[in-house]
């Protein structure tokens, strides 16, 4: 069996995003987007606070991305990509990488 070893000669390069055009939209409660869904509180969510955002955990939405489920917290925006996968992206990430058309 081969054993897979770092090339020494291999450099990391830059690369800039390619220009496409996403759809998007803000979630902050059950219903602002299809895609979301509610998952099923417990007591313990209730008092559980966030540790991204310090909203209780009862208030966010749960959306399938290509990698499994994924949180998402009051605020996050939601985006649609160029095959019609969805993702949430946190404020922050979302101003410094978007911009509306």
């Amino acid at each position: 069996m081969k054993r897979c070893t770092a090339r020494k000669d291999r450099i990391m390069a830059k690369y800039r995003k390619k220009p496409v055009i996403i759809e998007a939209s803000r979630w902050w409660a059950d219903g602002d987007h299809p895609r979301v869904e509610m998952p099923k509180a417990t007591v313990k969510d209730a008092v559980k606070v966030c540790k991204k955002c310090d909203h209780l955990l009862m208030d966010h939405g749960m959306c399938e991305t290509l990698e499994g489920y994924h949180i998402v917290c009051p605020g996050d925006w939601i985006i649609t990509g160029i095959a019609d996968e969805v993702y949430p992206c946190k404020p922050g990430i979302f101003e410094k990488t978007y911009e509306a058309v």
